[in-house]
Order: C-alpha cells, then structure tokens, then sequence
C-alpha cells in the first residue's frame, strides 16, 4: 500500500510533464507554421526540390556517351546536382523541376523537364490543415505552358520541408521533396526583382 502511495503521485508528476511538453511544441508548431502561412499569403516564395520520387519506377537508367547508369533506388532519385525550383510571384510562376519517368505525348526535343516561364496561376486553393498530430498547408494550383497543363499539390509542414506532387495530361505524375523559403537575394536580382 505505502508503495502505491508513491507510484500514483511520480505518475500525475510525469503525466503532467509530459503534458507541458507536449502543450510547449504544440505551439512552437503553430508559431512556425503562422510564419510559413504568412510567407505564401505574400505571395513571393521559392520552393527548391532535392528529391525525385517517379512513379512506377524503383531505379531510373540512364544512357549516356559512358554507357548507362542506374541510379535511385526505392523510388528515390536524388537531386543534389540537378536541383529543380519554382518561385512564385504574385499571380504568375516560373518553374524548372527535373522529369524522371513516363511521356505520353511530348513533342520531340522538349521531354527535358516540368518547365514553365511566368505562367499565369490558375485555380488556386489554400487551406491550413490541423490535426492531432499533423499541421500542414494545403497548397493547390495549375499553370500552363506552350504543350501541357500541370496540376500541382503541395503539403508545406511548419519548419518549411514540403512534397510537391505533379500531374499534367501528357505525362505521368511525379512527386518531389524540398524546403519552401522566401526569395533569396542573389535569385531576386537575377529575376530583376
């Protein structure tokens, strides 16, 4: 009975730290996730993407002058030489994201990338998502460029990491992973900015 009597009180003790701690990230989660609301609600950002994830495909083979290489692995294709990037300004967005997967209807010699220059954003949605134990930006809109409409989903979580999902009606869709961050200075005066 005497040890009862201490288990319970150590017990509300922890439970209560626990609790506050819990509590304290809780709004250290809010506080980053205003701030990042805050930066797309200006409606000049940077997304930069340093991860490829195709669909269908565990590996991507390349051909080259040096023969062929496989690489990713998983469905994972690192970017950290060939990084993609879309940067949003105002009503418009500029984007060069790297394409690893399936063409459908391409025409010859622009099968390079998902590319759009100072493409008009159209039906766009935001929405802030709280649950439990997730709170995330829903962040929705299409652009066009010269052959194809790309349709792009993207989740923004707090400390700026983000999933970029990509559908366009000629070829298949393609998810990558990045940071969402305000413009930076050397890429504002290169845009003119």
């Amino acid at each position: 009975m005497k040890t009862l009597k201490r288990i319970i009180p150590i017990g509300i003790l922890l439970f209560s730290c626990l609790f506050a701690v819990a509590e304290k990230k809780q709004k250290a989660d809010t506080a980053a996730l205003n701030k990042i609301e805050k930066l797309m609600k200006s409606r000049m950002f940077y997304i930069e993407v340093d991860a490829a994830y195709p669909s269908g495909s565990g590996s991507i083979t390349i051909n080259s002058k040096y023969g062929q290489k496989r690489i990713g692995g998983d469905g994972y294709v690192s970017l950290a030489t060939n990084q993609g990037q879309i940067f949003m300004l105002d009503t418009v967005a500029t984007g060069r994201l790297p394409f690893f997967g399936r063409a459908y209807s391409v025409p010859y010699g622009e099968g390079g990338g998902v590319e759009f220059e100072k493409a008009e954003i159209k039906d766009e949605s935001f929405k802030v998502i709280n649950k439990r134990k997730k709170n995330y930006i829903e962040y929705k809109f299409n652009v066009r460029n010269n052959n194809d409409v790309f349709n792009f989903y993207i989740e923004v979580y707090g400390n700026g990491k983000c999933t970029v999902n990509v559908t366009s009606n000629n070829r298949a869709s393609i998810s990558y992973s990045g940071k969402l961050t305000p413009i930076p200075e050397d890429k504002k005066k290169a845009m003119g900015l």
